[in-house]
């Protein structure tokens, strides 16, 4: 769903666009867009779709069962159950300053034995989330006015007891795509995610080691290209370690 606001004279007007924001080239002027402020779904496999299908119908959004197959499918990061059988689902875009996708392949050797529920089914499922990170940044820069703000709010995650910090990587795709990156924010240093530890011995292994924490990527669009050269040689792009350390299982 896409919010906008548009100034008539002295008047606000608000305009509901029941689409996904991948398309807001079709709802959205260019450089139009003062700030930008969202959270999109994290890298947890909560099933969103399935857990607010009453908000849904009460929100007009869905009118049928049918109608939610179609958003299980475009919904951002799609889900684990959705890519997990492919042989392999890597990175759409080049992030060469950057260890993700030395991570994800990490992944793919992890209990190779439980199939689809082992490391490839993961790293399948991390990386369709984050060619939509990329996605996201892309229509990001489409709408935000030169010099204007995007702050999201985002959750770092564990997949196959491996840390994936989210918010890291999200800043370092942002400055590809040409955003500027500003800052890094935790307002809070651990939350609980139901669908990432499911008992009380795998919360324990994960306080013992990584911890869940919430984010927020403070990012914004330049004035010119000049300056957009740059921001991309400050902040969080430089290379991460390449030893990874298990934590907890999923």
């Amino acid at each position: 769903m896409i919010v906008q606001r548009r100034k008539t004279g002295y008047d606000a007007t608000w305009k509901r666009v029941n689409d996904s924001f991948f398309n807001s080239k079709e709802h959205v002027r260019p450089a139009s867009v003062d700030l930008l402020i969202t959270s999109p779904p994290y890298l947890n496999n909560y099933h969103y779709i399935r857990n607010t299908r009453p908000h849904l119908y009460w929100l007009g959004f869905v009118g049928k069962p049918q109608d939610t197959k179609s958003l299980e499918h475009a919904n951002f990061g799609k889900y684990w159950q959705t890519v997990r059988d492919q042989d392999y689902l890597g990175l759409d875009f080049s992030l060469p300053d950057s260890d993700l996708a030395e991570k994800l392949a990490y992944i793919r050797t992890l209990n190779t034995d439980r199939g689809a529920y082992g490391g490839n089914g993961w790293a399948n499922y991390a990386a369709a989330y984050f060619n939509d990170c990329y996605r996201l940044a892309e229509a990001m820069k489409y709408v935000l006015k030169p010099g204007s703000k995007a702050f999201i709010v985002i959750g770092n995650s564990i997949l196959q007891g491996v840390e994936i910090p989210t918010d890291t990587y999200l800043g370092q795709i942002a400055e590809a795509a040409g955003l500027e990156l500003v800052g890094m924010h935790t307002p809070r240093e651990t939350r609980v995610g139901n669908s990432i530890i499911q008992s009380d011995v795998r919360v324990a292994k994960a306080q013992q080691g990584r911890k869940l924490y919430e984010a927020v990527v403070e990012l914004q669009k330049g004035h010119s290209p000049a300056r957009l050269k740059l921001a991309t040689g400050h902040g969080c792009t430089g290379r991460l370690g390449a030893k990874f350390e298990r934590s907890t299982s999923m």
